[in-house]
């Protein structure tokens, strides 16, 4: 009877630690590598130098963290919005409070970092974070094998 549990045992465990494997493809968020890529591509597009961004990159996650946080409390308040209609105004008002706080963080965010590095690069950073997010997002259409993720074309056009 011992020998057929250890039998069972020894035969069902490594099929159970395969099937928590992620599937062949499929591939899990990692924050730290995330923002690795994001500082690598931003300090290419704007031809950082080293001292800059060694300046820039602590002072950029203490903003992207903020607004996070602001994020975080829009997604809480649609979430849970009410039941009557002066509650739903409330909430609405409160999400715009909150969108215009963000815009403020990174407007003063940005006048910060002109002051640490030349305008020009503040500029070549931003439009190369727009970049690296539209790269990231279509990257994640075309990985998605299911298609669930990518929009329809509209009627008459082929897909590409």
């Amino acid at each position: 009877m011992k020998k057929i549990l250890l039998i069972v045992l020894i035969t069902v465990i490594p099929f159970a630690a395969w099937s928590q494997a992620p599937e062949r493809g499929e591939r899990h968020f990692d924050p730290e590598q995330f923002q690795k890529m994001v500082e690598e591509s931003l300090t290419k597009a704007a031809a950082l130098t080293p001292d800059e961004a060694k300046a820039f990159f602590p002072i950029y996650k203490e903003m992207r963290q903020k607004q996070r946080e602001l994020g975080k409390q829009i997604h809480q308040l649609k979430k849970s919005p009410g039941t009557d209609e002066q509650s739903y105004a409330k909430t609405i008002a409160k999400i715009n409070q909150l969108k215009v706080e963000m815009a403020k963080v990174e407007q003063d965010y940005y006048q910060r970092f002109i002051k640490m590095v030349p305008a020009e690069k503040v500029f070549k950073v931003m439009k190369a974070e727009d970049e690296f997010h539209r790269k990231m997002v279509k990257g994640q259409r075309r990985n998605d094998p299911e298609g669930k993720g990518r929009p329809r074309p509209p009627r008459g056009e082929r897909p590409q």
